[in-house]
């Protein structure tokens, strides 16, 4: 199922380059690159610091985010940080891949993920996705995370393992507040049998996150098994609430 896919978003990725090849991917607006330099200021936002705890975009005088700073953040993580904020067309992006059928545009991303994070991130042993459940997966046809982390993968020769399980259906966490989110995935994951994580260096990749309590819980699992140090890699995350004001 995966290779099916990586082998559609090459041959869609090929066939809009050809057709969009001067429109920036998020405004249209004509463009060097494929997201012009307006739209990752506007989204990015560089000049931002992370949280260090759950990845939310935070003020560059600080290191974690408010929440975190009160002890409600993620406690498995070694650190996470998320490319851009979840707003306008590019919290649209993610949406349309996600639900509109379109993993392809993934592809158009590996460069700015792969920049980022490498500036960020020491080099992993293993990449492992956020996994879906089987049900959800036979709804959408595909888990967006799982084809970011194949992406990273294959673009940077690191292993990629497909390590994780989620043993439940869950209600979606964005719909969620934080307490419920905690109760929503608590035991929700496990590691596969005969994947062994000891003493590994693991990226642990989601396309968005909120509290970090998805990637907490799956961090959770891994440290269970002997993981060394867990980083959380996001496309999108929220902004301190005193930012956006």
């Amino acid at each position: 199922m995966l290779s099916q896919i990586l082998h559609r978003i090459k041959e869609g990725a090929a066939l809009i380059w050809y057709e969009q090849e001067e429109e920036c991917l998020l405004c249209s607006n004509l463009a060097k690159e494929i997201i012009c330099q307006s739209c990752r200021d506007l989204y990015f936002r560089p000049e931002l610091n992370r949280c260090n705890t759950c990845g939310k975009l935070i003020g560059d005088n600080k290191i974690r985010c408010s929440d975190c700073q009160e002890g409600k953040g993620p406690k498995c993580l070694t650190r996470a940080t998320a490319l851009g904020h979840y707003s306008g067309a590019w919290k649209d992006l993610i949406q349309n891949v996600k639900f509109r059928g379109q993993p392809y545009l993934l592809a158009y991303l590996r460069g700015y993920v792969d920049d980022w994070v490498i500036k960020n991130f020491p080099p992993p042993d293993v990449i492992i996705p956020v996994p879906m459940h089987h049900s959800r997966i036979a709804q959408r046809g595909f888990n967006q995370a799982d084809v970011l982390a194949s992406i990273l993968s294959g673009q940077l020769g690191i292993e990629y393992q497909d390590a994780l399980y989620r043993n439940r259906a869950t209600t979606a966490q964005t719909s969620l507040g934080r307490h419920e989110r905690l109760n929503n995935v608590q035991g929700a994951f496990s590691l596969k049998k005969d994947v062994d994580i000891k003493g590994r260096i693991i990226w642990l990749v989601d396309d968005v996150v909120t509290t970090g309590t998805t990637l907490d819980e799956c961090a959770k699992a891994l440290r269970e098994h002997g993981a060394s140090d867990i980083y959380g890699i996001c496309l999108a995350a929220g902004i301190e609430e005193i930012l956006e004001k």
